[in-house]
């Protein structure tokens, strides 16, 4: 039996990242805890090596692929018209965002009264039935075919979360919502045990964000184009389903956690049980990172931490640092993280820096040991267009680095403060508008050239991070409730 099972999408241990590192400091912090592992994935992958060492008390690493199906039939029972009734009712439930009929679709699919497999599902008269007849009251104005791959399409990578196998844990702890946090939900009703929900970002908000954008997604092209309110039907379609599971995995946990009070007003907004939730921010190792030396180089030194994807918006950074190279040339900038995960927007970020003339005074280091920076980095800098609560900030922050940040996730309550006792410390970095270089860059020239503002702020860094984000009272918030819970 596994003391706590984490169930983990397209994370830990195979992603770096700041939920990776937030999970191994969990698992590493409590070695007396057996912990098993579930990881989700898009396909299986025998190249996939981990980017972590699995601590000993890890016993068990099981993965769920959501495109690879088993089409196979097996020898099930029936379905009855009950059944299908049930099916029917639980998916017109789901327009008032009514859930109560989970459980008994649940075990349509999985358990002693299961009557539904992929094959059996995709192929069963009844369930042909119901398509037709949400399709004529949702969207006849649609194309039939489109309506029918799409659906199809957002339901087999279900069928394998409906019908996956999971080891028998007393406490099931799902680090976000979305596919993992209806695995957990699923395990609950399967085995009875405590689920737990830890959102670092907002699982629904961040999809929204890739849907505004995807182009794999059918619709008609619309000018004056608004993220929320002119999706087309079918990215609709994509953002209501992530929603759906969202909502159940907020009603049946047993408890609901995220890193900050923004997160908090959004998970509510999404749906969640206020009474269930509660923030315990994301903290940091203060001696490793305390004790690191500084080097200091001649010049200013301004750099960013974290992956080359679109969603750090490097490109406002990098329109940023021409800026800044006008004013201060003797500047080096850093792109300090792994360019393979978005290859072509990295090739997009190399030829943007080489036209803005900055390909001599910038480096893109790939894969690093951030620490080796931190020694002579002057400014941090992020320009993400979503955020948690990131670990970044908190470990420059704690080496006497100010940081210029955009106002997304925690960043703003991270520099200025989230209590009147944190804010009086003063702030430890400046805040600027998404997507806004020329803002960025004034932010970074102010830093550069006004020693008193820079020394403040780099004491008041350390002094905020010491007092509220030290990584082992914070996660022994999680021990305690671990140990509850067993």
């Amino acid at each position: 039996m596994i003391d706590v099972c984490l169930i983990l999408e397209g994370t830990y241990p195979y992603v770096a990242g700041g939920v990776s590192t937030w999970v191994h400091q969990l698992i590493s912090a409590m070695t007396d805890i057996r912990f098993g592992i579930v990881y989700i994935a898009p396909n299986s992958d025998p190249t996939r090596a981990p980017k972590y060492e699995l601590p000993p008390h890890v016993i068990s690493l099981k993965e769920i692929y959501l495109h690879d199906y088993q089409l196979q039939k097996k020898r099930l029972r029936e379905p009855t018209l009950q059944d299908l009734a049930i099916v029917r009712n639980f998916y017109l439930g789901l327009a008032t965002n009514n859930h109560t009929l989970f459980p008994d679709f649940l075990a349509l699919f999985n358990g002693q009264n299961q009557c539904f497999d992929t094959t059996t599902f995709f192929s069963h008269k009844g369930i042909w039935n119901i398509l037709v007849e949400l399709y004529d009251q949702t969207a006849s104005d649609i194309s039939f075919l489109d309506f029918f791959w799409t659906w199809r399409g957002t339901h087999l990578p279900l069928m394998n979360i409906l019908q996956a196998t999971l080891p028998q844990a007393r406490i099931y702890h799902a680090v976000s919502t979305g596919y993992a946090g209806l695995l957990g939900a699923i395990a609950k009703q399967l085995t009875g045990s405590r689920f737990f929900v830890t959102e670092h970002g907002i699982y629904t908000h961040e999809r929204l964000l890739e849907i505004a954008q995807a182009n794999w997604i059918y619709e008609q092209q619309k000018e004056h184009f608004r993220a929320e309110r002119d999706l087309s039907f079918f990215k609709k379609w994509w953002v209501t389903l992530f929603q759906v599971m969202s909502q159940i995995a907020y009603h049946q946990a047993d408890r609901l956690f995220t890193l900050y009070e923004g997160n908090r007003l959004r998970q509510i907004l999404e749906g969640a049980p206020t009474e269930k939730i509660q923030i315990i921010p994301n903290g940091i190792d203060l001696a490793g990172f305390a004790s690191i030396k500084k080097e200091p180089r001649a010049g200013l030194h301004i750099g960013l931490i974290g992956r080359i994807v679109s969603i750090k918006d490097v490109k406002t950074f990098l329109e940023a640092a021409a800026l800044v190279h006008r004013q201060m040339p003797e500047t080096r900038f850093y792109l300090i993280g792994p360019t393979d995960e978005e290859e072509d927007y990295f090739e997009e970020c190399k030829t943007l820096a080489e036209t803005l003339g900055l390909d001599h005074v910038l480096s893109f280091t790939g894969r690093a040991d951030i620490r080796d920076y931190y020694k002579f980095l002057h400014i941090l800098v992020l320009t993400s267009v979503s955020e948690a609560q990131p670990y970044v900030i908190l470990e420059a922050n704690i080496c006497g680095i100010p940081v210029v940040a955009t106002d997304v996730g925690a960043c703003r309550e991270m520099l200025e403060g989230r209590g009147t006792e944190d804010r009086a410390i003063g702030p430890s970095g400046l805040i600027t508008d998404v997507a806004n270089p020329h803002a960025t860059a004034e932010a970074l020239l102010q830093l550069a050239k006004d020693q008193p503002l820079y020394e403040a702020m780099a004491l008041a860094g350390r002094e905020r991070v010491k007092r509220f984000y030290d990584q082992d009272d914070l996660l022994s918030r999680y021990l305690n409730l671990y140990e509850q819970n067993l």
